[in-house]
Parts: C-alpha cells; sequence; structure tokens
C-alpha cells in the first residue's frame, strides 16, 4: 500500500461526504418532522426521490454515451443547489399546517434531492473510473467508513444533543462538491478513452452481467425488508438506530479486508465470491423474521453497505480497465438496483397490508428470491458453457502473426499497420492501395516505439488497460513477483491478467507471447 499512502489526499475521500447525505435523507426520518414523520410519508420521500434519481442518471449517460466530455460541461454547483434545496424543503414541509401544500413541499424536496444524488453518484463513478483500481480498493473502503462515522455522529447528534440535522446536512453535499471538483482536475491515471466505442460499452457491461443480476435481486430484498421494518417498527429512524452501529462495525471490516488482501489475493475475484454470499444472505435471513426484525434489519443493512461498497469498486475498475466513463457503466447498474428495490418496497408495503399473514409471505418472498437465483446461476452457468465452446469452434487466423515472419519486408510493414485484425478478415490477399502502400512505406522507414507496439497488441486482441499495463513487463520476461510488486496489487492478480492476455491472443506460454511482441517489432 505504500503507493496509496503516498497518493492519498482528502479530496480522494470527498465521495464520504455526498454519500453520508444520501443515506440521511434515505434511510432516517431525521429531516422530517411534525406530521411528516410518518412511515408513509417517509416510504413516499423515498419512492419518489429515487424515481427522480434513476431517471437523472439515465439521461445523463446517454448523452455521454455519444459525447464522453458533457459531462465537463455540466454546472456541478447546480447539483449541489438542488441537494440543499431538496432537504431544506423536506425539512420545511413538516412545519406547514395544510397537507396539500405540505405534500407538494415534499415532492418537490424528493424531486431536487433525487436530481442532485444523481448526478453526484455519477461523478464520482466518472473520476474513481479514472484512476487505478489499486487506489480505489482503498479509497472506496475508507469513504464507506467515514460515511458512516457522519452517519452515526449526525443521527446521534441530532437526536441527544438536538442540534438541528438541516444545519449538519447542508455543509455535506457543499464539501464533496468541492473535494469532487479538485479530483476532476487531476491527471487521469493510465490512458483515458478519447472518444465513444459502443463495443467497449457493451464489453464492460457483459462483464458486469454478474454483479448486475445480484444487485436487482439484492436491491429488491433490501427494498422489501426496508419497507416491511419501517412499517412494522413504525418509524425509520427507530428502524435503523442498531443498523447505525453495524454500518461502522462493517466498514472497519472492509479496510481491514483490503489491507490484508491486497498482496496476497485477487480483491475483484474476492469480491465477486462475497456478492452471491451476501444475496443468498439476505434470501435466507427473512425465514427467521418473527424473532427480532430490528436485529434482521440492521444485518441486512450492514451487508447491503458492503455491497454498495463493492458496486462502486467494481463499476469503478471496469470503467478503468475498458476505457469507458464510469458515469455510463455506473448510471446502469445503479439505476437497475434503484428499480428493483422499489419493486421491493412496493412489494413490502402490500404485504404489510395483509393481517396476520407477513411471516408466511416473507418466507414466500424469500424462497422466490432462491428460486430466481438459482435459475440465474443455471442460466449464467450454461451461457459460460456455451461461450467456451463457440470459442474453441471457431477457426484460427489463417495468418498469425507467429506465422507470418517470413514475408518480404513490405508485408511485414503491412502487418505492423494493420495488425491481426485484417489479416483476420482475409485482407492480406488483395491488392493494396495506393494509401495502403503509403502506409506500408511510412511504417517500414520508421519503426514504432515499443508503447506503440504494446497499444496495437491491445487493440488487436481486446485487451483491457489493466492486461495492457502488464504487457511490457511479460516482454521483458519479468516475474509475477515482480509486476505485482511494481503495480501494486498481488500476484494471483497478475497471474490472472497473463491467463487472460494468453487467452485472447490465443497462445500457450510466455515465451510465446514475447515472440509476438518481436513480430510486432
Amino acid at each position: 500500500m505504500r503507493m496509496v499512502w503516498k497518493t492519498l489526499r482528502f479530496r480522494h475521500i470527498g465521495l464520504a461526504f455526498f454519500w453520508a447525505c444520501s443515506m440521511l435523507t434515505f434511510r432516517s426520518s431525521i429531516l422530517l418532522v411534525g406530521p411528516a414523520n410518518t412511515p408513509e410519508i417517509e416510504t413516499l420521500v423515498v419512492i419518489a426521490s429515487f424515481v427522480v434519481n434513476m431517471t437523472a442518471l439515465f439521461a445523463i449517460a446517454s448523452h455521454m454515451e455519444h459525447d464522453p466530455h458533457s459531462f465537463d460541461r455540466l454546472p456541478a454547483w447546480l447539483f449541489c443547489a438542488c441537494i440543499i434545496g431538496g432537504i431544506s424543503l423536506l425539512h420545511g414541509a413538516g412545519y406547514l399546517e395544510s397537507p396539500e401544500v405540505r405534500l407538494i413541499l415534499l415532492l418537490l424536496g424528493s424531486a431536487f434531492t433525487g436530481i442532485g444524488y444523481g448526478y453526484f453518484w455519477g461523478g464520482w463513478a466518472e473520476y474513481l473510473g479514472r484512476m487505478h483500481p489499486s487506489r480505489t480498493s482503498f479509497y472506496v473502503p475508507v469513504a464507506f467508513l467515514l460515511t458512516a462515522a457522519l452517519f452515526l455522529g449526525i443521527s446521534l447528534a441530532t437526536e441527544t444533543l438536538g442540534v438541528p440535522a438541516l444545519a449538519l446536512m447542508i455543509p455535506l453535499p457543499i464539501l464533496s462538491l468541492l473535494c469532487l471538483r479538485r479530483c476532476r482536475s487531476e491527471v487521469p491515471d493510465g490512458h483515458y478513452a478519447r472518444s465513444a466505442n459502443s463495443k467497449r460499452y457493451l464489453s464492460a457491461l457483459t462483464s458486469l452481467l454478474t454483479l448486475v443480476v445480484a444487485s436487482i435481486v439484492l436491491s429488491c430484498l433490501f427494498g422489501f425488508v426496508w419497507e416491511f421494518t419501517v412499517l412494522s417498527v413504525g418509524s425509520v429512524n427507530e428502524a435503523h438506530q442498531t443498523p447505525l452501529v453495524a454500518n461502522l462495525v462493517v466498514a472497519v471490516g472492509l479496510v481491514g479486508l483490503v489491507l490484508y488482501a491486497h498482496k496476497r489475493i485477487d480483491l475483484a475475484l474476492a469480491f465477486r465470491v462475497i456478492v452471491p454470499v451476501i444475496v443468498l444472505l439476505f434470501a435466507i435471513l427473512p425465514f427467521f423474521w418473527e424473532t427480532n426484525p430490528i436485529v434482521l434489519n440492521a444485518v441486512m443493512s450492514a451487508s447491503y453497505g458492503a455491497f454498495d461498497v463493492i458496486i462502486w469498486y467494481m463499476v469503478a475498475s471496469t470503467a478503468y480497465d475498458f476505457a469507458v466513463s464510469g458515469f455510463v457503466i455506473g448510471a446502469i447498474v445503479r439505476a437497475l438496483s434503484i428499480l428493483a428495490r422499489l419493486v421491493g418496497i412496493g412489494i413490502g408495503y402490500v404485504v404489510m397490508l395483509i393481517p396476520d399473514r407477513p411471516p408466511v409471505l416473507i418466507v414466500g418472498v424469500s424462497i422466490g428470491a432462491v428460486y430466481a437465483l438459482a435459475m440465474i446461476a443455471l442460466f449464467n452457468r450454461k451461457r459460460r458453457a456455451s461461450s467456451l465452446r463457440a470459442a474453441e469452434t471457431e477457426a484460427a487466423p489463417p495468418d498469425p502473426p507467429e506465422r507470418a515472419a517470413a514475408g518480404t519486408a513490405e508485408e511485414s510493414a503491412a502487418q505492423i499497420a494493420y495488425g491481426p485484425t485484417a489479416m483476420q478478415r482475409g485482407e492480406s490477399d488483395e491488392a493494396p492501395t495506393t494509401a495502403e502502400r503509403s502506409v506500408k512505406t511510412r511504417a517500414a522507414e520508421t519503426p514504432p516505439s515499443d508503447e506503440s507496439i504494446f497499444e496495437m497488441i491491445a487493440e488487436d486482441y481486446s485487451l483491457t488497460r489493466r492486461e495492457a499495463e502488464v504487457l511490457p513487463y511479460l516482454a521483458r520476461g519479468r516475474s509475477a513477483k515482480v509486476i505485482a510488486d511494481a503495480l501494486y496489487v498481488s500476484e494471483n492478480t497478475i497471474r490472472t491478467h497473463t491467463r487472460r492476455i494468453l487467452e485472447k491472443t490465443d497462445l500457450h506460454s510466455k515465451q510465446q507471447l514475447i515472440d509476438l511482441i518481436e513480430q510486432y517489432r
């Protein structure tokens, strides 16, 4: 973690201020006072804000997919003002006597907060997606730890000391905005995507398919249990007193896990193992609902907090790997999880309307979730098996680079200029045009640099950014331990990247990979 400690700045964990403000708005009722502080209104605020949040994410992401620089042109201060105005309206609505005016202010406040939180969620995902995953793997758990501490501290200060919640919450989005602005001025790690590319987005989302499915199931169950607990206890705030401490404990545990595991295991693989465990835990725990609903909600809230950290890390690392916008990838994952949570809240509300049957219905929902998970796992397994069979039956390239070395100097130059993709399309047998001959001549006269060679190989074989970072070390015959020390990751992570590089290049050893690089030279 030497590199992490050297580069860590306070602004890098500014995500925590927006995150804490969002959780205080959605997971507690400290903003709502008087007649507005009821379970029904709390549910209405969450639903309305989430719908607008999801809409804002999709709207901004749709523009960014076609124009990656549109995010930089958005007035960040305006979205910060939306959050401040929204939470002010939510707090002030409780002091009004007219139910109609109160409802209008609550809906407006929910809409404003939804817009602001949508921008900040995507904005931080965009920034973290430009940062090397070895840094985000530490920054995100630390941000969650600060978030949990702020959540707990503000809640206790409001309840025990009588400090106005609004006065404590207004500085949070301002601090997050200041940190985000400072972070956006930093030079991105590695080569950032200079233009939009739909194929890269599709590849990135495909790699996150398991996470997206888990997010949908888990968010639905979390929304269901959250709504059920709120209506059972009669207050959001009371239902979340114990989960506040549980979130803090989980945050400390996640930071410890990252510090311990960073140089020992592939953290992304560890998170992919943890996600199914959390989902199964969510599906099984409701069977024990009648024991203690608040304790159950505490366990599930803490598990969802850990899942949030995993989502942040996986979205950021995927955006970095595939050189795509973290806002677009994060918006899709986040919006789908919001939609699933709204469905879960709706199911929980309907279940509570049925007298004397909640425990049975909760078990029914859990059984349905376990069944859905089993079907999804089976489908994913068959999909992987089909993809593997399809890859095995594909014809090998007719003229792979390592067998094309016996050509003329002009043919070698053409191979460098066009790479294996042109040869796989069968274009090498066609008569070159004037433009092609010009390119060949320039390639023959000016040998490409090592950096441009690695970039060509990465482009030709669709290597991710982290796989491309490993390539120069493999070209020099470095061991996994040396590469791991240089890139501040575990040896297992380097072995995983090496294995994927060999699979994508259809090679079987590091020596063959070195030979391929030499042929490009």
